[in-house]
């Protein structure tokens, strides 16, 4: 529709279709231009004006069967068009298009160029095999300037991957060196405050050996001093125990005598 008329149905509304009835009237009025004043003249000298300042690239592959379809499904893009077939790009061209796809990825001119040289050689051997293909096997390989274009593509990325990786494995290798500086330092102080704790230590160590052989000659003496008191403490059980013995005599013997004495208290009472 777009080919064929340079218009789309319905795309404005009724008011801005009426303004721009308006404008065209005031356009063909400063180009001398004689038209009718009706609306439908105005919009059909519009669309003229349109049709002479729209220009629509349509860029489509001639290979497989999609180019033939859309041929039979718009025949426009035969009578409305001018078909340009764009053949194989030469060399040169090769290079410039690799040389502008190339030119904001960073790297030295040396590399860049041979980049460039490693893209256009792949491209025309692969176009020089498809050839040798098609003449042995009458088959197909299509090359096109929209390979050359994905190769380049398929570089960029490639590289921009691979560099990545490599600035995550540097990343790692230098956060490693630093936990191993770390490390290194902090060894480092503690050898220092141990060095510098050693007299402490050798100290403390004699303070502590002299504290273990007084504690092991008051031990001495307090085993003595328990033997002794163990002695002692037998000697008291068995006093104590002839103390009981005694004690038990005597009750024994004042309950043999409380009887006589009552008796003798009850006699003397009867005088």
């Amino acid at each position: 529709m777009m080919l064929n008329t340079a218009d789309i149905p319905n795309l404005f509304p009724a008011d801005e279709r009426a303004e721009i009835c308006d404008k065209m009237q005031g356009v063909a009025r400063q180009l001398n231009r004689k038209i009718d004043s009706t609306p439908m003249a105005l919009y059909n000298y519009f669309i003229e004006r349109v049709r002479s300042a729209l220009h629509v690239v349509l860029a489509f592959s001639p290979i497989g069967d999609a180019f033939r379809n859309r041929l039979r499904m718009f025949p426009s893009l035969i009578n409305c068009c001018t078909i340009d077939w764009f053949t194989s790009w030469p060399e040169d061209a090769l290079e410039m298009v690799a040389k502008k796809f190339l030119e904001e990825v960073e790297l030295e001119d040396e590399v860049r160029s041979n980049c460039v040289l490693m893209c256009k050689t792949f491209h025309e051997n692969i176009r020089v095999l498809s050839e040798l293909f098609l003449q042995q096997l009458s088959r197909h390989n299509y090359v096109t300037p929209t390979s050359y274009l994905e190769l380049i593509l398929t570089f960029k990325d490639l590289l921009r991957t691979k560099r990545n990786e490599v600035q995550t494995l540097k990343d790692n290798y230098l956060n490693g060196l630093k936990q191993l500086d770390y490390a290194r330092v902090a060894i480092d102080a503690m050898k220092k405050e141990l060095t510098e704790l050693q007299p402490k230590l050798k100290e403390t160590a004699i303070v502590v050996e002299n504290l273990m052989v007084r504690i092991e000659q008051e031990t001495a003496e307090v085993e003595a001093r328990k033997e002794i008191v163990a002695a002692d403490e037998a000697v008291a059980n068995e006093a104590a125990a002839k103390s009981q013995s005694i004690k038990d005599e005597c009750e024994n013997e004042l309950m043999e005598a409380l009887p006589a004495l009552k008796e003798a208290e009850e006699a003397l009472s009867k005088f």
